[in-house]
């Protein structure tokens, strides 16, 4: 059995786009089997195909101004009331665009309520674009001091004798006993006695006793005593904490041996690994922000010290160096912390949420709110992709035209659909669609070499990109 061809419509053989069987037309459907080629000529009367009186042909000719579709099956569309072809529910009326050309959309209110449509309006503003890494938090290496005695002997008594006790400069860590020290107050008490304390050996001999790190304050003691002590203290040479503790009470120590590591944690470096491809973008000097696990929401501000010369070709990263304050030492050494490095900021630039924008992988769409319901794709051209999900528009969009930032998606499905219709209207009237534009390929190094068709770049010899209509 033949089935009758619509005037202007595909035949049974149908097309990407769909089938005209009598007065139905199903988009996408492909030539039924038998049975059911049977109960869809049923559904679907098919007009006399011997009937060519005037009013058959001016009602095939006619453009119906309304479309009707199954909620089932929208593959199913034609132009008058009835019943689907494959489920026989009733056909329901479907909107057509409001505009022949663009892609406008008009949506009713209730369902702009049920679908949850958001607009957001578009306005300039300042955006920030921050670097997120892990850091280590270190001591600062010119915070550290180490005590190291320039003579021999024995430790008499210790009296910071823990790791990670705090000192403060000029406390007394050990008394120590050395026959060194011991000679060299001798020739001291017996130069003050032959000469005074203005005579040159008196001034040589305290000086041998300042230059193996005995303080001010101890040799005027010996002086004030006018006896050689057994034992003399050493002291702290800066504020910190005990890193590290090398001497125990009564144990022998040679000269050039550390003692004590002692850092001053009241400013502390953080060590954070920046990838390869935003290493350019960091700065010494630039603000950064610190964050730790255990003090969720408590924010510290620091600055990037310093950018270490050399990558690290295993990981393709880059260290970089930051200080913090650390007041009431919060930060410990060892701590991991989640570190911000802001290393771009633009002023007065036109910014939407990121979420509005819909990336069709060779060009970015937003929905623009034209009021009363409609709304128009548009293309923009895009910048930065900042924080708290902004994204700077460089063209495309104007300061307070509102861009819709939810169902957007469901919006660009109708658009399409509605478009699909609009060139099925007006095949089904006669009217001719406007052949595509003509390709035209570049060479991404020579954009004046031009094509009509793919190829090499006559003078690099690389392959012609397509460039976007």
């Amino acid at each position: 059995m033949k089935l009758p061809v619509r005037r202007g419509a595909p035949g049974r053989q149908g097309s990407a786009e769909g089938t005209w069987h009598g007065r139905c037309y199903v988009r996408g459907m492909r030539p039924l089997p038998i049975l059911l080629t049977a109960l869809f000529l049923v559904a679907c009367p098919a007009s006399d195909e011997h009937d060519h009186g005037p009013s058959a042909t001016a009602e095939a000719d006619a453009v119906s101004d309304e479309l009707w579709t199954c909620g089932m099956h929208p593959q199913v569309v034609q132009d008058h009331p009835g019943t689907c072809p494959i489920c026989n529910m009733d056909l329901t009326p479907m909107a057509q665009a409001a505009t022949a050309t663009g892609g406008q959309v008009h949506v009713e209110p209730g369902v702009i309520q049920t679908i949850g449509v958001r607009t957001e309006v578009a306005r300039r503003q300042t955006i920030f674009r921050h670097l997120r890494a892990v850091g280590e938090v270190e001591v600062a290496e010119d915070e550290l001091s180490v005590v190291n005695l320039r003579f021999g002997g024995w430790a008499e008594r210790v009296h910071v004798d823990r790791t990670g006790d705090p000192v403060r400069k000029g406390q007394v860590l050990l008394d120590v006993y050395s026959p060194e020290l011991v000679a060299a107050q001798e020739e001291l008490l017996l130069a003050l006695r032959t000469e005074g304390p203005d005579g040159p050996l008196a001034g040589s001999a305290r000086r041998r006793l300042e230059l193996w790190g005995i303080a001010a304050v101890d040799l005027d003691a010996v002086v004030r005593e006018g006896q050689a002590r057994r034992t003399l203290p050493i002291r702290a040479p800066s504020d910190g904490f005990v890193l590290s503790k090398e001497v125990v009470q009564g144990a022998a120590f040679s000269a050039g041996m550390d003692l004590y590591r002692l850092g001053d944690l009241a400013r502390i470096w953080v060590e954070a690994e920046v990838y390869e491809f935003d290493a350019p973008w960091v700065e010494i000097g630039q603000p950064a922000q610190m964050e730790l696990s255990f003090q969720e929401g408590e924010v510290l501000t620091g600055k990037v010290a310093w950018i270490y010369p050399t990558l690290n070709d295993q990981s393709r990263t880059l260290r970089v160096r930051l200080e913090f304050d650390n007041p009431g030492v919060r930060l410990k050494p060892g701590m991991l912390a989640t570190v911000y490095i802001q290393f771009r900021r633009l002023d007065d630039v036109l910014a939407i949420p990121t979420e509005a924008i819909i990336h069709t992988g060779t060009r970015q769409l937003v929905f623009v709110a034209d009021g009363g319901g409609h709304f128009s794709p548009r293309e923009i051209q895009t910048g930065l992709v900042a924080d708290h999900h902004l994204t700077e528009v460089r063209g495309g969009l104007s300061p307070g035209e509102e861009v819709v930032t939810s169902a957007q998606f469901l919006l660009d499905s109708e658009s399409n659909l509605q478009e699909g219709l609009q060139k099925l209207m007006a095949r089904r009237a006669g009217v001719e669609e406007a052949p595509p534009p003509a390709a035209v390929w570049t060479c991404p190094m020579h954009p004046e070499v031009l094509s009509d068709k793919a190829g090499t770049c006559p003078t690099c010899g690389m392959f012609l990109e397509k460039k976007a209509p």
